[in-house]
């Protein structure tokens, strides 16, 4: 696969991480996946979704520069700051724990709208919240770093950290985590984008206040919630098309509240039709949509797509890049029906 260097989006007040990183001497690296079809796997139904895994040669890599090389025999997890019992994790003892098995759909930030930066994965692992039960926090603990042997940080307040969903992943589709994915372990924070999942994570600290981690202190989001977007495949833009009916297809995203529905307009978003999700597993994955346009009559259409999550928060009409907070914004797409 072409692999090619790849340089997220703009720094607050007009320095670009292009020259950011010239000067240090870092680069996101950004493999360039495959276009993801959603009619490829319409034909297993409300299975769709499971089935839709992103082969590991092909899932997206991004990172803030060279992938460090672990060993696992010499690697460790220290669990450590605020914290009562402070201790620390061998490989060996990590794979020795309650394992668990969790589909997530992850995405990167730097994905643009109807971007291919994001894959579904079948991902092995263990529950992050008996292991921070383990360390018993102190009551003034707020913040949780998460540290890389990159030396790549972030922080999340500790009340999502809490969250059931979130865990440690030492595998990837049934094999050890490649190194460019996070060998030998990676935290999984559901519903935020991979910028606030580390790979090669060495630490969990307990700390008093909030942290700015790497990305952050250049003006990304710290937030980094990955609100409800839906999107077209199998289409582009520019398509001229034909036949009595025709069927649109892809797939929606959004955080820890699902997808509740999706919705089309072929007027430019006058009027909104339904669309029937039929693969919906969890929100932890992707949902994939389809809508049949009944016979189209002869013309030039805008055509809109649009996702409402579990809260009832709908996607909002004007596209946004991806710098701060993520591409959002409803996908537009211009057809020429013959």
């Amino acid at each position: 696969m072409e692999r090619r260097t790849f340089i997220i989006g703009s720094v607050a007040g007009g320095i670009g991480l292009i020259e950011y990183a010239a000067v240090n001497g870092w680069m996101n690296k950004l493999t360039d996946p495959r276009s993801f079809s959603v009619k490829d796997y319409e034909k297993y139904g409300a299975q769709a979704a499971v089935v839709a895994i992103t082969p590991n040669e092909d899932f997206y890599v991004t990172s803030k520069g060279d992938t460090p090389r672990v060993d696992a025999a010499k690697w460790q997890l220290k669990v450590d700051g605020l914290v009562a019992k402070p201790f620390t994790l061998s490989y060996a003892e990590l794979l020795r724990l309650p394992s668990i098995e969790k589909l997530l759909t992850l995405e990167c930030i730097s994905n643009p709208i109807g971007g291919n930066y994001l894959g579904n994965a079948q991902w092995t692992g263990t529950a992050l919240k008996p292991v921070i039960e383990r360390a018993q926090p102190l009551p003034n603990a707020a913040h949780v770093v998460f540290h890389a042997a990159d030396g790549f940080t972030t922080g999340h307040p500790i009340e999502r950290v809490w969250n059931e969903e979130n865990f440690l992943a030492y595998k990837m589709n049934g094999e050890d985590l490649p190194p460019v994915h996070g060998y030998p372990a990676r935290v999984f924070i559901p519903g935020k984008f991979g910028m606030k999942q580390p790979k090669w994570l060495t630490r969990i600290q307990f700390v008093n206040k909030a942290y700015l981690g790497y990305w952050e202190s250049q003006s990304w989001s710290d937030e980094c919630e990955r609100w409800a977007h839906a999107r077209f495949t199998d289409l582009r833009d520019g398509a001229k098309i034909s036949g009595k009916n025709f069927k649109l297809t892809g797939y929606a995203l959004g955080n820890l509240d699902g997808i509740k529905s999706v919705e089309i307009s072929v007027d430019n978003g006058k009027t909104w039709e339904p669309a029937s999700i039929f693969s919906n597993p969890s929100p932890l994955t992707w949902v994939f949509w389809k809508y049949i346009w009944i016979n189209p009559e002869p013309g030039k259409y805008k055509l809109r797509v649009r996702a409402t999550d579990g809260n009832g928060r709908v996607e909002g009409w004007d596209p946004r890049d991806i710098f701060p907070d993520g591409a959002t914004g409803q996908q537009a797409m211009k057809v020429t029906v013959a």
